[in-house]
């Protein structure tokens, strides 16, 4: 009789006990996971790879499970300093010598461990044409599950400015578990 009424009482005392998720009764909000790494090459940081230029950005945040499982965009600034416009790689630029020659001067993204790397080519027809100015670029890495999908099935425009305010106002609410 004495473990019946325990059990009873026991019963009843847990099944009225509320568990909430946070101590302010809110569901708990998570904000996308992203690092944006902001970096200049300026044209003595180009090392010279024969048929193109490269430099490498040190970058830990890229670790072998990032780039197993996570994303990502470099852009160049093809704008100012006080008007940045950020153009995503690979980028073609077009121009021409002092003797109107023209060619253009493509710039890729790679990525290892640890490192973002930029290469260079020009296509010049007779002289190889090295960088006389400095480049700015950001490289966005993404490791949010949503984004990356709508990134990869177009939902999500690829635009510097889209994917930095989707993932700023991208909010996942974690509802409140009630046991009652």
């Amino acid at each position: 009789m004495k473990y019946l009424l325990l059990s009873i009482a026991l019963l009843v005392g847990l099944s009225s006990c509320t568990y909430h998720n946070n101590d302010h009764d809110h569901p708990t909000v998570y904000k996308s996971d992203y690092t944006t790494f902001v970096y200049t090459i300026s044209p003595n940081n180009w090392i010279d790879g024969g048929e193109l230029l490269f430099s490498e950005i040190n970058a830990p945040e890229l670790t072998n499970d990032m780039l197993k499982y996570g994303y990502f965009i470099t852009y160049i600034n093809i704008g100012s300093d006080d008007n940045p416009i950020y153009s995503e790689l690979p980028q073609t630029l077009f121009f021409a010598d002092n003797e109107g020659v023209p060619y253009t001067l493509e710039m890729y993204p790679t990525y290892k461990n640890n490192t973002v790397r930029i290469e260079y080519f020009d296509t010049h027809p007779t002289n190889k044409q090295f960088p006389d100015k400095s480049y700015s670029f950001r490289t966005v890495i993404i490791s949010d599950p949503y984004v990356i999908n709508g990134l990869k099935n177009n939902e999500i425009s690829r635009e510097y400015e889209s994917v930095i305010r989707t993932m700023n106002e991208l909010t996942i609410d974690n509802k409140q578990i009630i046991l009652d």
